[in-house]
């Protein structure tokens, strides 16, 4: 009687989803596979069990994460207010701005090529390509973004995810991410705080005052394209927790941890993470072809060994802090402790950061200069000229001013062209630091308002103001240093003498420039860079003669040309300080205890415990030699 009453209650469950599933357009429509045959569309049939599988969330209806009316049977009704993915496209008519996947005859959502960057992205129907007047199409949004100005789209997430997630969605609407909390805080070029940077300003709540600094015109729709632009970085939930770069039977599978293809863009077209750190910084964590220039340098040994991103940068409260976050930094001894602990203890080496002698060479940007030129399809008074692609002989070590500990730094000679106005160089390295500002929240897509603060103690980044510079063609050119912090591409160490064979720090740096826009071929170059006790200089350039594409002036994407060399800063201590004898003296101890640790390690071949206490003891030496020689003091 007990089984009875069991099967006859399952066959009435299952007769009332079967009931709510037919009373469902989703289901009845893009579950049918003939129906959707019918109506044109094949690419769209969904099977509902691998969907249901694929999602595996319980009780969750079509309807709670797309939206839309599932009641109305007509595709225009049952579609009414729901939101879609889109791509922006850049062309004739639009201006990097939204398209639907009409565009693509709805090309499915799925991986293809080998190109991991662009794993979704698709090129548009001829025809319809014509029409619109749509040159290319450059990156998928998915639909939690706002499709008129790419931002993540708080309102949808509340309104999707934030139905069974609704403490996810609060936390993550008041993180650095949610609100791309940070990059408002640039305003313009000119302020010393937090000082003009790579990613130029937030150029869609800033036009007036971005306008303000320049000597030429400037229409908001300028603005309004590069802040699109910014905001295709900037995360929704689905960017992080949808796996639409992995190849599924019904294209729903999500993830709670993202993986590191997620933080690197998804394969939508853009690069995300791989911005500031494969393009600015040189030092990203994926590289191969992530990597600028692609597959110019090898991978961060934790990436090739499947170390993931959240496994060192941990969420709190649905925010990842900053790149400088203590918990960041000591992750190391997550997996070496012992050495970790061995270098925090070392009298010479307590203050470097790991980074500074587990990074080499760095590539990416070695110029960027912002000057008239063609972005999102405009041509415009401030396009990024950054493709000054190379590589770097190695970092610039800095001691960071507020805590004291040494750090690598990629210093690249930047500029902004046609400043209005004088601006005054500033002979001294300053912080990244945002005093506490208030910003208002975007109402239209529910954000807001928030106040925002970065301590200097809580940023690595530093920048050397050079101040304004009197060009031929272009009125003034605010010149600066870009200090980026070096994070990721961590490998084997540096040896000794890379930074004990002398006090200056020098290092090579060559570059191919390759903008389409700006140049008919691409053509090369390089610099040297020299820290010193007296400054910081760029000494030994040498560049082959471009030749401009129609309508550039090359003053516009090389203004060095016409500035010389404005970035050389005297008076900064940019040199390594040690004691020449004292080094002399523990660089033959070490040899002598190297020497020692090889012997006792032959020696001991046979005891298993020893022998891992010696191959330790090898591993501390360069970080701590007198912690190795402590641990062998007994052999």
């Amino acid at each position: 009687m007990k089984k009875l009453i069991i099967v006859c209650f399952m066959t009435l469950f299952c007769f009332g989803v079967v009931q709510a599933a037919e009373q469902s357009s989703c289901i009845s429509c893009h579950g049918n596979k003939a129906e959707m045959e019918k109506l044109g569309y094949p690419q769209l049939y969904l099977d509902p069990v691998e969907v249901e599988k694929e999602v595996n969330m319980g009780e969750v209806a079509c309807e709670d994460c797309h939206m839309g009316n599932p009641a109305e049977m007509t595709a225009e009704k049952a579609h009414e207010g729901m939101p879609r993915p889109f791509y922006a496209a850049a062309g004739k008519t639009l201006k990097y701005q939204a398209v639907g996947r009409e565009v693509t005859n709805y090309d499915p959502i799925q991986p293809k090529g080998k190109e991991r960057f662009k794993f979704l992205m698709r090129k548009p129907d001829p025809q319809q390509a014509k029409e619109k007047g749509i040159a290319v199409l450059a990156q998928l949004y998915y639909h939690d973004h706002d499709p008129e100005t790419m931002a993540y789209d708080p309102s949808v997430a509340e309104k999707t995810c934030g139905k069974c997630h609704e403490n996810e969605v609060k936390e993550y609407n008041v993180s650095g991410m949610g609100l791309n909390k940070y990059q408002r805080g640039f305003t313009n070029f000119s302020d010393l705080k937090p000082g003009p940077q790579n990613c130029g300003a937030w150029f869609g709540d800033n036009h007036d005052k971005i306008g303000a600094e320049l000597a030429v015109e400037y229409p908001k729709a300028h603005g309004d394209g590069s802040a699109r632009g910014c905001n295709k970085c900037h995360a929704s939930c689905n960017d992080c927790h949808y796996k639409g770069y992995e190849k599924s039977n019904a294209r729903h599978v999500y993830q709670k941890d993202p993986e590191p293809l997620s933080c690197y863009g998804s394969g939508k077209g853009t690069i995300c993470h791989a911005g500031p750190m494969d393009r600015r910084r040189g030092a990203g964590y994926m590289r191969e072809e992530f990597a600028f220039p692609i597959h110019e340098l090898a991978e961060d040994v934790h990436a090739k060994n499947g170390v993931t991103c959240n496994d060192c940068h941990k969420m709190e409260s649905h925010s990842y802090g900053h790149l400088s976050s203590q918990s960041a930094r000591e992750s190391c001894k997550n997996c070496h402790e012992e050495i970790y602990n061995a270098a925090l203890e070392s009298p010479d080496h307590g203050n470097v950061d790991c980074t500074s002698c587990h990074i080499q060479a760095v590539g990416a940007y070695q110029f960027t200069f912002w000057g008239p030129g063609k972005q999102e399809a405009q041509v415009k008074a401030l396009a990024k000229h950054k493709e000054y692609y190379g590589t770097r002989s190695q970092p610039t070590l800095v001691k960071h001013p507020e805590r004291g500990v040494w750090i690598p730094m990629k210093p690249y000679p930047m500029g902004v062209l046609n400043m209005k106005d004088d601006v005054k160089g500033v002979n001294k390295l300053i912080l990244r630091e945002i005093e506490p500002t208030m910003v208002k929240g975007n109402a239209k897509i529910g954000e807001q308002d928030f106040t925002l603060e970065r301590k200097p103690d809580e940023v690595n980044d530093m920048y050397i103001m050079n101040g304004t510079y009197k060009l031929k063609k272009n009125n003034k050119m605010l010149a600066w240093i870009q200090m980026d912090k070096m994070s990721h591409s961590i490998g084997e160490a540096r040896n000794c003498d890379s930074c004990h064979s002398s006090h200056d720090q020098i290092a090579t740096s060559w570059w191919t420039y390759d903008a389409s826009n700006d140049v008919k071929k691409p053509f090369n170059g390089s610099y040297i860079i020299r820290g010193t006790k007296k400054g910081l200089f760029f000494t030994d350039w040498k560049y082959e003669t471009p030749e401009p594409a129609a309508g550039m002036d090359t003053e516009d994407f090389m203004p060095f040309i016409n500035s010389g060399n404005v970035w050389d800063t005297k008076g900064i201590d940019f040199s390594i300080p040690f004691d020449d004898k004292k080094y002399a003296d523990a660089r033959s101890d070490y040899e002598l205890l190297y020497g020692k640790l090889h012997g006792l390690e032959q020696q001991y071949a046979k005891d298993q415990a020893k022998l891992d206490t010696i191959k330790l003891a090898r591993k501390i030496l360069p970080h701590n030699p007198k912690k190795a020689a402590e641990m062998v003091s007994g052999f």
